[in-house]
């Protein structure tokens, strides 16, 4: 739920600059983008073919947009040239000829299976940006005596187009249009429009809101917590409550994370504990026992903002253990 740094240190270790990976998926995939909407061209009525050559002479731009310039030019297709790339045909949305022949000529579902693989490497985004509960991973195996990157099935890697691929043919390859995301999350969102401040290339979504239980004190009734509990998404202050609601249901964070009970539970019992499990002199066996690291020992994961990204729920965990130590201050948990 960080944003997504500019530099990143891949799955290979090398650390590169979010403009040069970029600057990689433009290079590797520019020219044939080209070469497809001349053939597109060729079979477009005059209408339609004018405007792909009107995206064909801006590919570069279109392929390289930094997220305020994508936002842009999506405004931009809106305004000038509406349904253009899609109608609704029995009740569905569908695309039309121009919206398919673009899509076929941008040719991400085949780009998936290589170049978008180095890609997801090259900026290594493990956790889910939009909801920081799933992992967002590879999977490799060896065939034939040589690793391979698999991408099918469940380990295949998942792009929610930020500007989705219907509406927008022409952005679906736009490097700051790919966001790394869980499968749960590309699924859920869809087509939905949400605020340019849940863009994980664009903003800290984890500064946008904090979790809480909403009854700090059910922990340490007699009947406890098990499974499903009650969880609010609380907007901190200065955040548009419209635009927070429309990404919260466009995710169901609510729904997810209520189905914790048991991490809430074990996150109140360890704070009741602190004061112990935190102290360094009693722990004198680890070699290492500095504040940070026995308390990302304690609480079973990571302890800062700055690393929400490294571990699914380290955000949620970090929300509730503040929770929980603040009603132990108050002398409000008593067990």
């Amino acid at each position: 739920m960080n944003r997504i740094s500019q530099k990143r240190i891949g799955v290979d270790g090398i650390e590169r600059d979010l403009n040069d990976i970029r600057n990689f998926l433009v290079g590797k995939v520019e020219g044939g983008i080209r070469g497809r909407i001349d053939v597109a061209i060729a079979n477009l009525n005059k209408s339609d073919a004018d405007l792909a050559e009107e995206i064909k002479n801006k590919l570069h731009d279109i392929l390289s947009a930094d997220v305020t310039d994508l936002s842009n030019l999506a405004d931009y297709y809106d305004k000038n040239y509406t349904d253009r790339f899609y109608h609704l045909v029995d009740g569905h949305w569908t695309g039309t000829d121009l919206g398919k022949a673009l899509l076929s000529a941008f040719n991400y579902d085949d780009y998936r299976e290589d170049v978008l693989v180095d890609v997801a490497k090259f900026v290594n985004v493990k956790t889910c940006p939009y909801c920081n509960m799933h992992y967002t991973l590879y999977a490799n195996e060896e065939i034939k005596g040589k690793r391979k990157t698999k991408n099918i099935g469940l380990t295949r890697f998942q792009f929610d187009h930020f500007f989705d691929k219907l509406h927008y043919p022409m952005l679906s390859m736009s490097f700051y249009n790919l966001i790394p995301s869980c499968a749960v999350c590309n699924q859920g969102k869809s087509a939905k429009k949400i605020a340019l401040d849940y863009h994980p290339y664009y903003s800290d979504i984890n500064k946008q809101f904090h979790f809480e239980l909403t009854d700090p004190l059910g922990p340490y009734t007699a009947s406890r917590i098990k499974d499903e509990v009650d969880i609010s998404l609380i907007p901190e202050s200065g955040v548009n409550e419209d635009e927070f609601e429309n990404y919260e249901k466009a995710f169901h964070l609510k729904s997810l994370y209520s189905r914790h009970g048991d991490v809430v539970q074990e996150v109140f019992d360890k704070a009741y504990e602190a004061p112990y499990y935190l102290n360094p002199s009693n722990f004198d066996f680890l070699s290492d026992r500095t504040p940070g690291y026995l308390k990302r020992l304690w609480l079973g994961n990571y302890t800062t903002p700055e690393e929400q990204e490294k571990r699914p729920m380290a955000k949620f965990m970090q929300d509730i253990w503040d929770q929980a130590m603040g009603e132990k201050s108050k002398g409000l948990i008593i067990k």
